[in-house]
C-alpha cells in the first residue's frame, strides 16, 4: 500500500517519463523503463550456437550445435550468450543505462541476461565486469558492465583494470578494434582468487568480440578453469576483415 501511494505521488508530482518511450511512468519506483518497453525486448530463442549464442535456423542445419561461421572472436573464452540483437527496445534500454545514466535499468536487464545465459551461468563461480578507464567512469558516474554484473546473482570480482584510455569502438572494423584494445587491460590483485574457477566476463554489448577476447586473454593468465562471457545485447558486426 505504501509503495503504491509513493508511486502515485511521484507520478503526480514529478511525472517521470520512461527512458525509452517517454510515456509517464505509472510505477516510477519500479525503474526508469515502463513494463510495455520491457515487454517489447526481442530475445534470442533456441536453437542457439553453443559457442557464440547466435540463433540457428534449425537443429538440423547445425547438428553439432555450432553455426557454420561464428562471427565473433572470443580469445580464451569458450562461449558467449546475449539477451538479443542490439536493436529496437533492447538497444534503447542499453542506451538509457549507458548514456542516459539510468543505473536502475541494470537490475531488470541483468535479469534478462540471467535467463539468456542460464546454461552458462549454472557453472560460473564468479563474474568479472569489463572495466572502464577511471576517467570515463568518473564522467559517466558508474561502470555499466559492473552494474550488470552485480545483478547476475554470482560473486563479482573486479579482476581487471583499464590503465589507459582507448578510442571509442563504434565504427571500427574487427582488426581496428583488436588493435585499439591491445594492452588495454591488466590484472588487479583480486585476480589471485580466480585460479581454478569458472568465470564469466560481463559487458553491455557484443559486436566483434574484441573486448571480450582482450579481457579473456588477460584473465587466462590468472589460471581460471574456464572463461565464458555474458552480454546484454549483440550488435551486428558485419563482415570480418
Amino acid at each position: 500500500m505504501l509503495r503504491r501511494l509513493a508511486d502515485a505521488a511521484l507520478a503526480a508530482l514529478l511525472a517521470p517519463c520512461c527512458a525509452v518511450c517517454d510515456m509517464v511512468l505509472e510505477r516510477p519506483l519500479d525503474g526508469a523503463v515502463c513494463p510495455e518497453c520491457w515487454a517489447r525486448v526481442a530475445r534470442f530463442s533456441p536453437p542457439l550456437c553453443r559457442r557464440c549464442g547466435e540463433p540457428l535456423p534449425s537443429v538440423r542445419a547445425a547438428p553439432a550445435g555450432i553455426c557454420r561461421a561464428c562471427s565473433v572472436t572470443l580469445g580464451a573464452a569458450t562461449a558467449v550468450r546475449s539477451v538479443g540483437a542490439f536493436d529496437g527496445a533492447l538497444a534503447d534500454i542499453v542506451h538509457a543505462l549507458k548514456y542516459g545514466r539510468r543505473p536502475s535499468v541494470a537490475v531488470p536487464l541483468a535479469g534478462l541476461m540471467r535467463a539468456a545465459a542460464h546454461d552458462l551461468l549454472t557453472a560460473v563461480d564468479v563474474v568479472v565486469p569489463v572495466p572502464l578507464h577511471r576517467r570515463r567512469e568518473r564522467e559517466r558516474g558508474f561502470n555499466q558492465a559492473e552494474a550488470l554484473a552485480r545483478g547476475l546473482g554470482r560473486p563479482v570480482c573486479l579482476a581487471l583494470l583499464r590503465p589507459r584510455p582507448t578510442a571509442a569502438q563504434v565504427g571500427l572494423s574487427g582488426a581496428a578494434r583488436r588493435a585499439n584494445l591491445h594492452g588495454a587491460f591488466t590484472l588487479t590483485r583480486a585476480a589471485g582468487g580466480l585460479r581454478g574457477r569458472v568465470i564469466a566476463v560481463v559487458d553491455d554489448v557484443l559486436t566483434t568480440g574484441a573486448t571480450v577476447a582482450a579481457c579473456a586473454d588477460v584473465l587466462a593468465t590468472a589460471g581460471p578453469r574456464t572463461i565464458v562471457a555474458v552480454t546484454a545485447a549483440r550488435a551486428a558486426s558485419g563482415p570480418r576483415p
